[in-house]
């Protein structure tokens, strides 16, 4: 018999996967530079150069600009730059050069070993999160195109929120930007940076983004101290977006690819941003799906196949807070920098938490650079319900005050963008036989009196004497909403 079908286009993710690893590499202090005497700070700012996918697998490959401040013979500060390459490879099933990778790359901590005074050894430790979508469809049996009356068929309504478009884009930020009171610095030691959306629309095949790129630069003063300074960059992108439509609900995700920030000879700092954006078009679909079916005259035979529907749907942008105080063992004179990277989400059955890792940058009384690091775990308070999360996107502030004399009191605050995961199991039909040579067995009476104890599906019953549940409503004088008996005598008609 031939089926109808309800179908279902969407962009369905194959790959979803955040690792951590580590690159290393030795360095010979150039001979123009003082000795080492002690490491005082690291900087990693990652370069991400290709995702290019492949039969089965994503190559992720780029660089990470390592900085490092140290103290050399004499006192001050000396800066060291020195890249290191990085390759990586994710696998997965179903990849291949049509598959949409989204790729983001952070350095979670970045570290130095003084192996003498002339050579060191430096590791930035990556973490990289690779998704990948490919395009597919799935086509759901809601119905039979004939009908010869005799035919019951019970269907269940699921209504289920899928991706139903995805596409990533490229561009590119170029700005000067003015720093106030430029005179008093010499050079940006390290440049960090967050991409922030603050508005997203769909019109006529096109997305329209605004938004800003927030730039966090430690700068050297002319009397050589470090600080931390902001600036804004704005911006404004359209994409082409074809098979996305207006009335769409969109996330975005941001990955910084490269950021460079120059302090020029005028004051203004040249800023040079290359970024992706993914943007995810869901689309609500409500399914009225065969469940079970049988006929009052004949046996049937039936074949069926287990889907998943990748249902998820955008959670609500949650808040998320965390202190702590760290002793450093030593009188501190000034905070020069703080920084807050996001290494994980750790999911368990009592509670869901970001793991930052944070570094602070200090001056200390004998007016030498210390850096303190920590793990800070900062709690998400999940709507009552929800069980399985994905990461969309964080964004995060952080500050560090002096307590006393010698703590350090971090505050974190972020506002993170999660997806649920709700995924639909079905047992689709996907053919159906009547085998009219064969007569279904008869009753040699027309109604059958029984008692029904643990509680049953009229469809159960009706579908075991081969008639209908309209007919035992009928018979026993029930409402359209009784779908189930418990502890009663029924009457069921039979053909």
């Amino acid at each position: 018999m031939e089926l109808t079908k309800n179908t279902v286009t969407l962009s369905r993710l194959i790959l979803d996967t955040w690792n951590n690893y580590e690159e290393t590499t030795d360095a010979i202090v150039p001979d123009t530079f003082p000795d080492i005497v002690r490491i005082a700070a690291v900087y990693g700012s990652p370069q991400l150069k290709d995702d290019a996918p492949q039969s089965g697998r994503v190559l992720i490959s780029g660089s990470v600009r390592m900085t490092v401040l140290y103290v050399p013979e004499g006192g001050g500060l000396r800066r060291l730059d020195i890249p290191i390459s990085f390759a990586h490879i994710e696998e997965g099933t179903g990849i291949n050069e049509d598959s949409q990778p989204f790729v983001s790359c952070r350095v979670v901590a970045a570290d130095a070993h003084v192996m003498n005074s002339r050579k060191l050894s430096v590791t930035a430790t990556l973490s990289i999160s690779c998704r990948v979508f490919v395009p597919d469809s799935l086509c759901l049996t809601s119905g039979f195109a004939q009908d010869d009356g005799h035919l019951e068929q019970l269907t269940a309504t699921h209504t289920v929120t899928v991706p139903a478009a995805v596409h990533r884009r490229e561009f590119t930020l170029m700005d000067d930007v003015n720093l106030t009171d430029f005179s008093r610095y010499a050079a940006i030691t390290a440049a960090r940076g967050e991409l922030r959306l603050s508005d997203c629309r769909l019109m006529n095949g096109k997305a329209v983004l605004k938004g800003d790129a927030a730039l966090h630069l430690l700068v050297e003063t002319t009397d050589g101290l470090l600080e931390n300074t902001d600036c804004v960059v704005p911006f404004t992108q359209i994409f082409e977006v074809e098979g996305m439509t207006d009335n769409q609900q969109v996330c975005v995700s941001f990955s910084l690819r490269h950021l460079d920030a120059e302090l020029r000879d005028d004051g203004l700092i040249g800023v040079g941003i290359g970024a992706s954006v993914l943007l995810t078009a869901f689309e609500t679909h409500t399914l009225q799906l065969v469940s079970d079916v049988y006929h009052l005259e004949h046996p049937v035979r039936t074949e069926t196949c287990p889907v998943t529907v990748p249902s998820c749907h955008p959670l609500a942008e949650l808040g998320c807070e965390a202190s702590e105080t760290i002793p450093v063992g030593m009188k501190i004179a000034q905070i020069a920098d703080i920084s807050a990277v996001l290494d994980t989400l750790i999911r368990e059955p009592a509670r869901t938490v970001l793991r930052m890792m944070v570094c602070v940058v200090y001056r200390a009384d004998d007016g030498e650079y210390y850096s303190i690091h920590r793990a800070v775990h900062m709690p998400l308070s999940l709507p009552d319900g929800t069980r399985e999360v994905r990461l969309n996107g964080m964004q995060c502030r952080a500050a560090a005050t002096v307590s006393g004399e010698d703590s350090v009191v971090l505050s974190l605050s972020g506002r993170c963008g999660l997806l649920c995961d709700e995924p639909l199991q079905v047992n689709d039909l996907t053919a159906l036989t009547i085998d009219e040579t064969t007569a279904a067995p008869s009753s040699p009476v027309s109604v059958i009196l029984r008692y029904v104890d643990t509680e049953e599906r009229l469809w159960d019953i009706a579908k075991s004497y081969r008639t209908t549940v309209e007919a035992i409503r009928q018979a026993n004088q029930l409402s359209t909403d009784h779908l189930s008996a418990q502890s009663q005598m029924l009457l069921i008609p039979v053909q």
